[in-house]
């Protein structure tokens, strides 16, 4: 039988822990995480073959381009593949013989060293080992962290800690992860909060059963959702024709700006290429054009072709859900980039920033219908609930600036002293009201009451966002 086994490294060593694993000539994985980061180690029959982090710095395609040891197109290119295909990085580099076996070994154990050692540092860490994830050596390179290497190293990170604590006092303690937020006790704490803020009849126990496991099942896909990583979203079926036509006249990175400007899951997917290489450190990517600038034209063609290739999936504008994200994405889009002068911000960021934030709930809703909840206020305050989790995770996975965050995971209660990117936004969405899609976004703050009427009686800019939002709309057909 398998043996699983979870826990925190306050109460487990990590040297240990790797011991037990090589000891018992275990395979897995074993994902230690510590807030919002997260490393996972992979081990076969006992020997750690790969390591990896959800930190940018950290992650391998960063690592080859910042040693020189790959140029930057080239990677964007192989991400590009990895991405869509679901093919490792890794492989990917070794099949298409960039690298010797031994120069891209030797670039990975480097980086795996780097992750590793910086663990024995994390205090309150949790760990999970899991034995149902299938790894492979690939490169061979059973790591050697072993021994007397590994318990000196343990041991040097222990008394460094406890020096450091000695002369800081008190550490402030991590903050909890999304899925640590989930666990069994807070859910159960999340169902109360829920049902207590609303103004609800009082069923019969057995109906309270029912919307307990009801609320359960959905938390378990929420927690699921959260720690799975991103894959690009499939395009509108317009998008997707016009992509092909612009790949056979070669002209795809002019029509792939335009495009993106309507379809938010375009405009996501290329964010999500454009950032993959980039740091908080080297700027984060916040525009469709930065982005195309960024990966490049091979990597562009090569992204493209997969996100269109016969059989990939695509979302039809028949789709109500769809359809209803896109047309309010549009509208606040257009009137965000009207607005945005007003508050310093660039018109381009702006527009990006409002087609966006329908999408922050996305995923979120699509789960809620695969359960049987019934339209009511329990549903929409289940939603409500989870909402700013669940966009803050996908900006994280999509490595997007904090105003992003901001915006995909704000709770809709905008003040005078929200974000600038929130309070656009906020604006923005006032000015196109009929065409929102979930929640509602307020704000009982009167001096932003005050700074939105500005805007409201200016009849020219009213008049200029509705002109502009109608038109996009009839071009699409919504």
């Amino acid at each position: 039988m398998s043996k699983s086994l979870s826990g925190t490294l306050d109460t487990f060593a990590l040297a240990d822990l790797l011991q037990w694993i090589e000891i018992n000539r275990l395979s897995g994985r074993l994902t230690v995480s510590r807030g919002e980061d997260r490393r996972m180690i992979d081990v076969k029959n006992g020997a750690i073959v790969f390591v990896s982090s959800v930190r940018p710095e950290e992650r391998l395609g960063t690592f080859l381009v910042a040693r020189g040891i790959l140029p930057e197109p080239v990677v964007y290119e192989l991400l590009a593949d990895s991405f869509l295909t679901g093919r490792s990085l890794t492989r990917l580099v070794f099949e298409t013989g960039l690298l010797s076996r031994d120069a891209l070994a030797g670039a990975v154990e480097e980086l795996a060293l780097k992750v590793l050692f910086d663990l024995f540092h994390w205090q309150g860490a949790r760990f999970v080992y899991d034995p149902t994830v299938l790894t492979e050596d690939l490169l061979r390179i059973q790591l050697s962290l072993r021994g007397q290497l590994l318990a000196l190293e343990g041991a040097r990170a222990v008394d460094d800690t406890a020096r450091r604590r000695t002369a800081e006092s008190v550490e402030a303690e991590e903050p909890a992860s999304n899925a640590e937020e989930l666990s069994p006790r807070n859910v159960a704490r999340s169902f109360f909060a829920v049902v207590e803020g609303l103004d609800m009849e009082s069923p019969p126990p057995s109906v309270w059963q029912e919307r307990f496991e009801l609320f359960g099942r959905f938390s378990e896909k929420v927690a699921a959702s959260l720690r799975s990583p991103f894959r690009p979203f499939p395009l509108f079926e317009d998008t997707a024709e016009r992509c092909r036509a612009a790949l056979e006249s070669g002209a795809e990175t002019e029509e792939t700006f335009r495009l993106a400007a309507t379809d938010p899951f375009l405009t996501v997917d290329l964010l999500f290429l454009g950032n993959a290489l980039r740091t908080p450190a080297t700027g984060l990517l916040s525009t469709v054009d930065g982005a195309l600038a960024a990966i490049g034209t091979g990597a562009l063609r090569r992204f493209l072709e997969l996100l269109v290739s016969p059989g990939a999936p695509v979302v039809s504008g028949r789709d109500r859900l769809e359809r209803a994200l896109r047309s309010a994405a549009v509208s606040t889009a257009v009137a965000a980039s009207h607005v945005a002068p007003s508050l310093g911000e660039d018109p381009g960021r702006a527009w990006v920033l409002a087609l966006l934030e329908p999408v922050g709930g996305y995923e979120l809703l699509k789960l809620l219908l695969t359960e049987d909840f019934d339209p009511g206020p329990f549903r929409a305050a289940t939603l409500g609930w989870y909402r700013a989790a669940s966009g803050r995770a996908l900006a994280r996975k999509l490595n997007l600036p904090d105003a992003f965050a901001d915006v995909l995971g704000s709770d809709g209660q905008v003040s005078s002293r929200s974000s600038v990117a929130e309070q656009l936004v906020f604006f923005a969405k006032q000015m196109v009201a009929g065409e929102q899609v979930g929640r509602e976004w307020t704000s009982d703050d009167p001096e932003l009451a005050d700074r939105y009427a500005a805007l409201a009686v200016d009849d020219a800019l009213a008049d200029r966002i509705g002109r502009d939002a109608s038109a996009l709309r009839e071009l699409l057909g919504l």
